[in-house]
């Protein structure tokens, strides 16, 4: 069966961690042959700041100059490295609107947003991304500014109170067939979570359970720490039928997030 070619939107802001967010989408797109393009909006009013309309035409072109070079001095390394094409488009107007744009020109399979650093969850603008969790239904991966996804190792895939839905997704699967390390199940007990061991080893699979605790997240993100996940893949729709908090999930874990599932729009408000 032919490899689904994956499309990947990276929404940058520019600023110094974007280097290793784009690093991180360009590794995942050489991985599944995936194709991506970057998308950096500046709002009118950063742009031009003098009433006078010549003045304003100046502005407004040599920031288009200058921004152009910034966003070539990021792709281009990036891009001989990797061994990826990264198409780049920079627009000057209202964000949600020219993102809009871009979404139904490139149809994405997956947007990347950026993680602060400042910020434990601070994410690309907490608007933006409350818009993009709410419209979007393909996934959505939160990219850690430091943690680089399969650098100079062999992969190692995790993923947070999954069900058997998530182990059949493409993404999934595909990646799972470049690495030799077993898929990692994090998860907080919730009823009957843990899976037989016959269960676990015939899917080269293994399980960390832990207690519904105060403390389970830290728990799970030493755990996660030491067993050096790459990537954790979460489904919304699992996530949402636990008690288990997206936002102080990705705010505690240093590791790059794929968000899937239907409830986006369901968790969206408590991304301030």
């Amino acid at each position: 069966m032919e490899s689904k070619n994956y499309r990947i939107l990276v929404l940058s802001d520019l600023r110094k961690t974007s280097t290793t967010i784009l690093k991180n989408t360009a590794s995942l797109a050489k991985m599944i042959g995936g194709e991506i393009a970057l998308l950096h909006v500046k709002q009118p009013l950063g742009v031009v700041k003098q009433d006078n309309q010549l003045s304003a035409v100046r502005s407004i072109n040599d920031t288009y100059t200058s921004t152009k070079s910034q966003i070539n001095a990021l792709v281009n390394p990036i891009t001989e490295d990797y061994g990826v094409k990264i198409s780049t488009t920079f627009k000057v107007g209202n964000v949600k609107e020219e993102i809009k744009k871009k979404i139904e020109e490139f149809h994405p399979d997956i947007i990347v947003l950026g993680q602060r650093k400042s910020k434990p969850f601070k994410l690309l603008g907490s608007s933006i991304t409350k818009h993009i969790m709410s419209t979007f239904d393909g996934l959505v991966l939160i990219a850690s500014h430091e943690q680089k996804i399969g650098s100079d190792k062999e992969l190692s895939l995790g993923t947070l109170n999954s069900s058997k839905n998530l182990m059949k997704m493409g993404l999934l699967e595909q990646l799972m067939k470049q690495s030799s390390q077993p898929l990692k199940l994090f998860k907080i007990k919730h009823g009957k979570t843990e899976s037989t061991q016959e269960e676990l080893a015939d899917r080269h699979m293994v399980e960390y359970v832990f207690e519904p605790q105060d403390n389970a997240i830290n728990n799970m993100s030493t755990y996660l720490t030491r067993t050096n996940v790459d990537l954790l893949f979460m489904d919304l729709d699992d996530i949402a039928n636990t008690n288990i908090n997206v936002k102080n999930v990705i705010g505690k874990f240093n590791v790059p997030f794929l968000l899937a599932g239907k409830q986006k729009s369901k968790i969206n408000n408590s991304l301030n």
